[in-house]
């Protein structure tokens, strides 16, 4: 089976890579394409056996782990730690939030003998891959290597959970090298074991995400809240990770909004660096005026003038966008307006801001349905509701603040799921170094 997988692999690369690659507009590094080979650097097998190498794909993934990753370094500071990524957004990420790992590369293509070489490198003790990376021969060899393996803040999505069900034989076997699965809800829990994992090995910790740290305010949301102020500019709505085709909607209920509100200010956050160019040009043809944050001089040189007259401020850069949620009033979360399952809301949760999204949150199904039955979060099911939403919240202080601060509570009453799933790996965690691990 992983011989036909391992070429099936090879093939899904050889037909996608093109695509990947102009999605990255970029080339990869000759660091990024050793490490995706299995090529680490040397230093990274001095004194590692035993290790905890921590898998997050991307963004979101690692900042759902990065608290985890700390308490882990804490209590175990004999342990060296390695974290993984996927992305370049996750790796700069991961440099932030995570900053005293032993090491950090990206993973390893899914064929046996780069993630072999990997493997042998830094000889982890225990792997823990984020949320749902079921990369077979990756978890088979961590496995067969004498490491435990667990997947934590594990969720399986609706639309993978379909598809997860036809080949459930094929996923059961994957699933038999997981020695745990920290599951974030019930309905993740009965997923898995549907798809094949045994229920003893299921257990239900939480959302690490709950756990993360606030953002610190950044020093451009000190900059633009002294720029707004001073040219009596407001209230401010972030649009914060919009997808593809969302921009337009977003621009249809921001004219709702400027007709009761002319000085009100939208900082609007596109999710991909490649669409930034593209975003731009669809603000330019509705018609509103355009400041980018690559345009603006140094943060030094004090208040920018640009944004003076300016009706958007594009939001053109990464890692920023959690550092200005304190300057909104309103935060709109995107991927929500269009069907691609939504983001995260508990960024702007951690700032006491109300939160508005669009109909399609299945991503964030259970976040978004905890949410919305604590009276947490507002529901747009299309441009024009958000529109008028806004508007009714821009008018209501006392709603606003009432709105964001049940955000702030609902995730205070939702955080351990951090030290939940440290209960579940702290057998692997004190135990001596594996036979088959040890040098």
């Amino acid at each position: 089976m992983f011989l036909i997988y391992s070429l099936l692999f090879t093939l899904g690369l050889v037909v996608m890579g093109p695509y990947y690659l102009w999605r990255r507009r970029a080339r990869f590094s000759r660091e990024e394409l050793r490490e995706r080979f299995g090529f680490l650097p040397a230093r990274m097998a001095q004194d590692s056996a035993g290790a905890v190498w921590v898998h997050a794909v991307s963004v979101g993934e690692t900042l759902a782990v990065a608290k985890l990753i700390g308490d882990v370094a804490r209590r175990y500071p004999e342990k060296k730690i390695f974290l993984s990524h996927v992305t370049p957004a996750g790796r700069e990420a991961g440099e932030r939030r995570a900053p005293n790992v032993a090491g950090r590369f990206y993973l390893p293509f899914d064929w046996a003998w780069s993630v072999r070489r990997t493997v042998g490198t830094i000889r982890p003790g225990v792997l823990l891959v984020a949320e749902t990376e079921l990369w077979p021969n990756l978890l088979r060899l961590a496995k067969a290597s004498g490491a435990r393996v667990g997947l934590v803040n594990a969720r399986i999505s609706d639309r993978s959970f379909r598809r997860y069900r036809i080949f459930r034989s094929l996923f059961g076997r994957i699933l038999d090298s997981v020695d745990c699965v920290c599951a974030q809800t019930s309905r993740d829990a009965e997923r898995f074991e549907a798809i094949g994992m045994k229920a003893e090995r299921v257990v239900v910790t939480g959302n690490l995400k709950f756990d993360a740290a606030p953002a610190r305010e950044s020093e451009l949301a000190d900059v633009l809240r002294a720029a707004f102020q001073a040219a009596g500019r407001g209230p401010v709505l972030i649009a914060a990770s919009t997808m593809t085709g969302e921009e337009n909607r977003v621009m249809d209920a921001w004219r709702i909004v400027r007709m009761k509100f002319p000085d009100a200010l939208l900082i609007l956050a596109p999710r991909h660096p490649v669409r930034f160019d593209g975003v731009a040009r669809t603000v330019a043809a509705a018609g509103s005026t355009l400041v980018r944050r690559s345009e603006l001089g140094p943060l030094a040189e004090g208040q920018p003038a640009e944004l003076e007259s300016a009706d958007i401020f594009l939001l053109d850069s990464i890692g920023e966008l959690a550092g200005l949620f304190p300057v909104a009033d309103v935060v709109f979360v995107g991927g929500s307006l269009v069907p691609t399952g939504g983001h995260n809301l508990l960024e702007p949760a951690f700032s006491s801001k109300p939160i508005l999204f669009g109909p399609h949150m299945a991503n964030f199904r259970d976040v978004a349905e905890l949410f919305l039955s604590e009276e947490a979060a507002i529901q747009a099911p299309d441009a024009e509701a958000l529109g008028r939403n806004v508007v009714e919240l821009f008018s209501d202080a006392p709603r606003r603040n009432a709105l964001g601060g049940r955000a702030r509570w609902l995730v205070a009453q939702q955080a351990g799921a951090t030290e939940r799933t440290l209960e579940q790996i702290k057998p692997w965690l004190d135990a001596s170094i594996p036979a088959a691990a040890r040098p």
